[in-house]
């Protein structure tokens, strides 16, 4: 597969190309150029025409998108505390089946066994081309070496591989927060947003910056990491927002800490959208549209969404980036 085809394929993949002529200009090539990549994808398998578009005076274009018939890869969000969520994805990034189970995050064993039993309830009967899992973790996203994390069974940086052993497949790994932002950039919340911020909540809490149509990943592959970020009160970010605390705390309490906090976020980045992701989904209905209005008494105004994916949302996210980068070309 040539760098054009792929880029191709991930341009109808992401939806952001659905035509021939789309394709050339996003690629910055002729139209028979780009005709040429899009025939050699579609003999390919991976994706397919699907009707007609809109005329804008001359022949209607055909349409093109993602097949959802290629095997998808199967995501793990590993950042909770108390559970692991995971999706199976079709080929076209849609999720085809999730589900949780309980598992011990301090325990390599744990982390293995309940890993492969929710494989295994995902996809039953098949066997998938590979597992992406997503980490609280600073991951350079170069190498895929993992930097620091808040977890200590994975400061050793070989998860990957750990993981590689037990599972029989490649295992791709991911930050959570820019998993989930990826996610929700591609058929979630951010609609077509080319810049917003995600904050995603687990056993710890983390940003992604998406700038201009993608990921900022800072000199270090560290941007986005607020937990230490200080309240008023003086109090970290992540203790203020730890699942023990949470529990007991009231939800006007929790939508007070969060006001603080991500002011501070919007101010420095001067986002007009917000996402919450991950267990900011416990909090119940009307979280996001709370926290929108008590943003604005503080900010210039930005809009505040729920991701589309909820607690599956940096799941989804890293399995989608793995389809993309294991890309089952003849």
């Amino acid at each position: 597969m040539t760098e054009l085809e792929k880029s191709a394929y991930i341009l109808v993949r992401r939806g952001i190309a659905r035509t021939r002529a789309e394709l050339a200009r996003r690629l910055e090539v002729s139209r028979p150029t780009a005709s040429t990549a899009a025939e050699k994808l579609l003999s390919a398998g991976l994706i397919a025409e699907c009707g007609k578009g809109k005329s804008t005076g001359g022949t209607a274009p055909i349409l093109l998108s993602a097949r959802k018939d290629v095997p998808g890869f199967i995501g793990i969000d590993l950042g909770y505390a108390d559970r692991m969520s995971g999706v199976l994805l079709d080929g076209a990034g849609g999720i085809a089946a999730e589900a949780e189970r309980t598992f011990d995050p301090a325990d390599l064993a744990s982390i293995a066994e309940n890993t492969e039993k929710l494989i295994n309830a995902l996809s039953p009967a098949k066997k998938i081309p590979g597992a992406a899992v997503a980490l609280s973790a600073i991951i350079d996203e170069k190498s895929g070496r993992i930097t620091s994390s808040i977890n200590p069974v994975f400061r050793d940086g070989n998860i990957k591989e750990f993981l590689e052993n037990e599972l029989a497949c490649p295992v791709f790994t991911a930050n959570r927060s820019r998993a989930a932002a990826v996610s929700e950039a591609f058929g979630g919340a951010a609609d077509s947003e080319e810049n917003f911020a995600l904050v995603s909540l687990g056993r710890s809490v983390g940003a992604a910056f998406w700038c201009a149509g993608k990921l900022f990943c800072g000199a270090n592959s560290a941007a986005g990491e607020i937990r230490d970020l200080r309240l008023a009160s003086g109090e970290r970010l992540e203790e203020a927002l730890s699942p023990e605390k949470t529990a007991r705390a009231d939800r006007e309490d929790v939508l007070e800490v969060c006001a603080d906090a991500l002011s501070q976020l919007v101010a420095v980045m001067d986002f007009r959208l917000l996402i919450l992701s991950g267990r900011f989904a416990d909090f119940g209905k009307g979280f996001s549209s709370a926290l929108e209005r008590k943003l604005a008494r503080k900010t210039r105004g930005v809009r505040v969404k729920s991701a589309r994916f909820g607690r599956y949302s940096a799941a989804r996210g890293s399995a989608f980036r793995m389809g993309e980068l294991f890309i089952p070309f003849p």
